[in-house]
């Protein structure tokens, strides 16, 4: 399995022991923690923009953390991880709800910069939430960057 796949599987694990206890409404149904999602949620086409209705009722609230780019320098290679908060109210102060996901998953990060013994966080983490929210769903993220392990070249030398 590649490098940024256990990176997110990882992350998967810190962002579930760090939201299991914060209790969200939802759209129909008893209030939740919300699911923790790899990559993409199922069936959904990965574009910008609101996920389908039916997918969004029966997930929300969740977090997808969602791989966005690698990069190999000379000295190292980085991955970049961005989380993602979606929650659900009719409330004008349901902005806040995906704010408190990500701050608790934040704390959590900054008490645990390296996951697995293998990744580590490198700092600045950017938190984000736009302007315009598809309400009454209301959205947040972090963009997270971590130095991942390069393989050792391996050199051929022939006969010598």
């Amino acid at each position: 399995m590649s490098t940024p796949l256990l990176l997110v599987d990882e992350l998967c694990i810190l962002v579930g022991q760090a939201t299991k206890e914060l209790i969200l409404e939802v759209k129909k149904g008893e209030p939740r923690a919300p699911i923790i999602i790899s990559g993409f949620l199922d069936d959904d086409e990965p574009k910008p923009g609101r996920p389908p209705e039916d997918e969004t009722e029966k997930a929300v609230p969740f977090v997808i953390a969602r791989f966005l780019t690698g990069e190999d320098s000379q000295q190292t290679g980085t991955a970049t991880i961005r989380i993602i908060a979606t929650t659900y109210s009719k409330h004008g102060q349901g902005w806040r709800d995906p704010l408190e996901v990500l701050e608790r998953i934040r704390q959590e990060l900054l008490r645990n910069r390296t996951l697995g013994k293998k990744f580590r966080l490198e700092l600045p983490i950017k938190t984000e939430m736009p302007e315009d929210q598809p309400w009454p769903y209301w959205v947040a993220w972090m963009t997270t960057t971590w130095t991942i392990a390069q393989p050792i070249e391996e050199v051929d030398y022939g006969d010598y």
